[in-house]
């Protein structure tokens, strides 16, 4: 592959409260003609899936977060970072638009290409499982509407969900069509970004059909988000160059076969569209502005674009003794990238007899992903449970990069300019699971898993052009790899647990260049968790306190290495470790007065024995991770008029300062994020706020090194989105 740049984004995010436990709970909305008399005032249960069974995630033995359908709504959420920041040990790394994204759980940050954190929408895994997609840069960030709740598991989740979730899993959990009740839904928003030309706007429907009423029913939905730019390139004569567009839709059936036998099929396809990305050019020395806050530096625009298709069908058999649950998905995805990389190749055009100009480097990326996974699962016992399954996947992948280049007049060079690389690959992997739980009595309990997955990859790497010359290199591997986990749970009453837990996971590894002194391949990285926690409802369930430790040890860190012609290829180097503590806490306090804080203390830290071509510090800490982030929420639900309620609320996010992936430092922020809303369940009005105090912070940090000194020619910042403040309805019966 071409050596590029890398981009590291850091997290922040905006969004009002996690609704669960881990990172929260949500609160109980109770009826209007309930007294408020205290005894009334609890939180209400949350259900998570990350066990593959649908339990409260007071009983989940991992540290979780589930944030719910209507805490989404409430903050208008339209990416990731509107509410990751709300959720303990969870970063967000935006590259300048929706799916430019990387991710870090507990101090685990996407080193080397691959993602450490696996993505999934229902039962089927989304995101490329080798090392050859970028995956580690380009997560699947879900416009979420008609979603009925993300999960966010961490630590590792080798067990259950295999490959890329070795730090944890980012799960979209979509609303399932309902064969017995109609409804009907549709809203529209308004807002304005500070320091943009132009309004934001965005519509939304969606509808549940019963087709045969308690056998058949049909969900369709479509969403619409356009973010206005605010961000300006002087150089070009542009103003508010980094508009977007998302549009979402998806389409749900649910067949209830027999009373014993239910088909779920569903189609969604998502579009992301930006005319450029947000990014401001930084003085390589100061790290401040060149021009203004938001005064970008392109000599090029940087269009992206980003589409997903996605289809699934799922069967819940129930036999009486077991259940029985067959998963299967189709996933393609294309994303294509501009990026101005005229600091680093454009000055290198006089080297082939033109005059130096600009250059554009391009990126395409193409993953076709079939799964199937079956599994069977005990009815839950006053003795045992258990779980066994087998999983697997075959994926069809292209990746193409090339270098355009122009002089200084702006003419097309005369020569191919700087490469051309195909990259076709193929990953296939059968996998065995099986997780069992012994209750030795009706209080403690130990459980177990394992899984064996077995991959084989290949792929041909296709060069041509001035820079990295003519090459056609074939490369394949195969690996078995193994992961386990232990935990155990203490009941100390209904309302508290006590549990401990032990669990692996891994990333896969995959071929590298057939090259003289280049390894063949490199192996799975692996990590390992001790996480100890407790969980608890007191004060007659109005507070919920959740506090958890853990140490995850990282080993044969999969890292970026370069031939002498400027190849990058992947080696593994040295090891790392993860270890801090995570709180969240939510109370009740009053019929409709809620107040959370969620917290984590990060220390992260790179072992000695890594190459200086990584880009990480030896004893450095961890990229993407600061030590210390924390956020608290106040939300107040109270009545105005009969059938009417409102609800105010707000919350404050801090990030502390941290590392990008190529070693830049990243200023600690913090932003301050409001709302109120005024509903009859017919009509909903809602003002939200974003960022109220227009804090001005850079979340990211990408550098352009000069291809003829290889010292940094520029370096690039993406900005918090600006004060944001919207207006929104929405309509249902």
């Amino acid at each position: 592959m071409i050596r590029t740049p890398t981009r590291c984004t850091l997290a922040a995010a905006c969004a009002l409260a996690c609704a669960t436990t881990c990172p929260g709970i949500a609160s109980a909305q109770q009826p209007t003609d309930t007294p408020p008399a205290a005894e009334t005032v609890e939180l209400e249960r949350v259900i998570a899936t990350a066990q593959k069974r649908s339990e409260s995630i007071m009983d989940v033995p991992m540290g979780i977060s589930v944030i719910g359908e209507s805490r989404l709504e409430s903050i208008n959420a339209g990416s990731l970072t509107d509410y990751a920041a709300y959720v303990p040990g969870f970063q967000v790394d935006s590259g300048g638009a929706p799916g430019i994204t990387s991710i870090a759980l507990r101090g685990m940050a996407p080193l080397g290409s691959g993602a450490i954190i696996g993505t999934y929408i229902d039962d089927s895994p989304i995101n490329a499982s080798g090392n050859k997609q970028r995956t580690g840069s380009y997560a699947l960030d879900l416009l979420p509407y008609d979603v009925e709740s993300v999960e966010i598991l961490r630590g590792p989740q080798g067990t259950l969900y295999g490959a890329s979730a070795m730090g944890g899993l980012l799960k979209y959990v979509t609303r399932a069509a309902d064969p017995d009740h109609f409804e009907f839904r549709a809203g529209m928003d308004v807002n304005h970004v500070a320091s943009a030309g132009d309004l934001g706007t965005g519509v939304r429907m969606a509808a549940n059909v019963p087709l045969s009423e308690g056998r058949a029913g049909m969900r369709v939905s479509f969403a619409r988000q356009a973010t206005p730019g605010y961000v300006d390139e002087a150089g070009l004569g542009l103003d508010d160059t980094n508009d977007v567009e998302q549009l979402a839709a998806r389409l749900a059936f649910t067949f209830n076969l027999s009373e014993a036998v239910q088909l779920r099929l569903q189609g969604l396809w998502q579009k992301v569209d930006a005319d450029s990305v947000a990014e401001v050019g930084l003085d390589p020395a100061t790290l401040r502005p060149e021009r203004g806050l938001l005064d970008g530096s392109a000599a090029l625009l940087q269009p992206y674009r980003n589409a997903i298709d996605f289809y699934s069908a799922t069967l819940d058999w129930d036999l009486g003794w077991a259940d029985v649950v067959s998963a299967s998905s189709f996933v393609s995805t294309r994303l294509a990238v501009t990026q101005d990389a005229s600091p680093s190749y454009g000055v290198a055009w006089p080297l082939f007899g033109a005059s130096a100009g600009t250059a554009a480097f391009d990126l395409d990326l193409e993953n076709r992903k079939f799964t199937q996974e079956i599994r069977l699962t005990s009815k839950t016992g006053d003795r045992l449970d258990w779980l066994v399954g087998a999983f697997y996947t075959d994926e069809d992948n292209d990746n193409a990069q090339s270098v355009l280049g122009w002089d200084g007049d702006g003419d097309a060079l005369p020569f191919n300019p700087a490469a051309v690389i195909a990259l076709p690959n193929t990953y296939e992997e059968t996998a065995a699971f099986a997780d069992v739980t012994w209750k030795l009595s009706p209080r403690f309990d130990v459980s177990g898993g394992a899984r064996v997955a077995r991959n084989t990859q290949w792929y041909n790497q296709l060069t041509t052009g001035a820079l990295v010359g003519e090459a056609d290199e074939v490369g394949d591997s195969n690996e078995t790899v193994r992961t386990w986990k232990l935990a155990s749970r203490w009941h100390l009453d209904p309302d508290a647990m006590l549990y401990a837990r032990v669990a692996t996971g891994y990333r896969a590894g995959g071929p590298n260049l057939a090259l003289p002194g280049v390894p063949s391949m490199v192996a799975s990285d692996t990590s390992r968790n001790y996480e100890l926690g407790f969980k608890t409802q007191f004060w007659q369930r109005r507070a919920m306190l959740d506090v958890a430790l853990f140490r995850i040890d990282w080993s044969g860190l999969q890292v970026g290495a370069v031939t002498d012609t400027g190849l990058n290829y992947l080696d593994n180097a040295g090891d790392a470790r993860s270890e801090g503590a995570e709180l969240s806490f939510l109370l009740q306090a009053a019929q409709g007065l809620t107040w959370g804080v969620n917290a984590a203390y990060t220390d992260s830290a790179i072992g000695d024995q890594v190459p200086a071509e990584s880009g990480l510090t030896p004893g450095g800490r961890m990229p993407l991770t600061p030590r210390r982030s924390w956020s608290t929420t106040l939300d107040y639900d109270f009545d105005v008029t009969a059938g009417w309620r409102g609800k105010v609320g707000g919350g404050y996010r801090y990030t502390g300062d941290r590392t990008g992936l190529n070693g830049y430092p990243i200023e600690a922020y913090e932003s301050v994020d409001l709302h109120a809303e005024l509903s009859n369940m017919t009509w909903t009005w809602r003002l939200y706020v974003r960022n109220a105090t227009d804090e001005q912070s850079y979340l990211s940090i990408s550098e352009w090194p000069s291809a003829l000194t290889g010292e940094v020619a520029q370096l690039r910042g993406v900005p918090l989105q600006p004060r944001t403040i919207g207006v929104s309805f929405d309509y249902r019966f």
